[in-house]
Parts: structure tokens; C-alpha cells; sequence
């Protein structure tokens, strides 16, 4: 891809339990759409090569994964897609769901990627959330996301650092959507939002 094209990408933001992944996987099943999550990005790295080791260096100490590490590592994955041909970037509209997580990353990604919309999944019930992402833990058998305090710290976080991101793209490509509906309600606003701004003849 020349430098001077960016891929043209819609934005999934939302607190964890959302419905950003859920939401994500739905729409990608349209032919023009592919989802790419940040956590499924990480999770496939060679955990050999030199990106992969430099990301465990992080990751096994419980730390953060750098910006930059984290928008390398995310430029190299859709390249590789791209070379494969499983990504056209002429035809393509990325759904990137966990990237931008900070300010900093939007910034190291501004040159590469054309913002179209971004969709905020906005929860207002947060105690139904934090029921719902603890019976979510515990079908998935994974007690320490259940415990509550872990949880209501997590949103803590997205509140704290992922966010202010919002405040780096102008107001008027922000869509707020309901995501206390049920998944199917929300699935119907952001279908409408995205009819209405996305390119007709994609």
C-alpha cells in the first residue's frame, strides 16, 4: 500500500461487556467489513519471533503493552493480511475493536488510517454490567474475572485511559449507541448509523 493511502476503518469503543467483540464478529459477516481485535492480535503472535518475544517481555510481567510496540505489531499483522490478499485495501473498511486504547496510539495511527465513524457502545446500567460479566466469568470458568471488585476496576481503567481517546477524533464522527439494549437492538443502531456514512458503492 503506497504511504500516502490509508485504510478507510470504523472504530469500535466501549467499556469491557459492551458488546464490542460481539458486535464486531456480527458485522464482519458483511462482505466490505473486517474486524480486527487488538486481544486476538497479541494472542496470535509467534511467541518466537522478535515481535513475539519483545511483547512477552510486557505481557508475562504483567505490564502494558507499549504504544508503539502495540501499533508496530498491529501495522504488521494487516500487511501480512494485505500481502495474503485476505485484506484489499480499496474494498476493505476496517473494524478495529481494542486499537486506539490511548491518545498516544491514535496519534501513531493517524497516518495510516482514515476514520469513517467511530462507534461508541455507551452503558448506562452499570451494576446490570458488572452482574452480567460476572456470570459471563464464571460460564467461561474463569473465577478471577468474576470477583467484582476486578471488574468495576476494569471500567475504572477504560474510563481513565481509554476514553479520553475520544477527545482525538472530531465530535461529529462519534456515534453514541444505547448498549444497554439487547444485542440484536444494537446490532439495528449501528446498522442504521454505518448505512447512513458509509461509502454506497463499497
Amino acid at each position: 500500500m503506497p504511504h500516502h493511502q490509508k485504510y478507510k476503518a470504523v472504530l469500535l469503543f466501549g467499556c469491557p461487556g459492551s458488546g464490542k467483540g460481539t458486535q464486531g464478529v456480527t458485522l464482519a459477516g458483511m462482505p466490505n467489513l473486517f474486524h480486527l481485535a487488538m486481544g486476538d492480535i497479541f494472542r496470535g503472535l509467534d511467541k518466537q519471533s522478535p515481535i513475539g518475544q519483545e511483547f512477552l517481555s510486557y505481557s508475562t510481567k504483567g505490564l502494558l503493552v507499549p504504544d508503539e510496540l502495540t501499533v508496530r505489531v498491529w501495522k504488521q499483522h494487516v500487511q501480512a493480511l494485505v500481502q495474503r490478499g485476505e485484506i484489499r485495501p480499496d474494498y476493505h473498511i476496517l473494524l478495529l475493536d481494542g486499537i486506539p486504547r490511548t491518545p498516544a496510539q491514535a496519534e501513531l495511527l493517524r497516518d495510516c488510517i482514515g476514520i469513517l465513524r467511530i462507534l461508541h457502545l455507551v452503558i448506562t446500567n452499570v451494576d446490570g454490567l458488572v452482574h452480567r460479566l460476572s456470570l459471563r466469568a464464571k460460564k467461561a470458568n474463569r473465577p478471577d474475572d468474576a470477583d467484582e471488585s476486578v471488574i468495576r476496576k476494569r471500567i475504572s481503567v477504560y474510563e481513565q485511559e481509554t476514553s479520553p481517546v475520544l477527545q482525538s477524533y472530531p465530535a461529529a464522527l462519534v456515534a453514541d449507541i444505547n448498549a444497554d439494549q439487547h444485542p440484536l437492538a444494537v446490532l439495528r443502531d449501528i446498522a442504521d448509523c454505518l448505512s447512513r456514512c458509509l461509502p454506497a458503492n463499497i
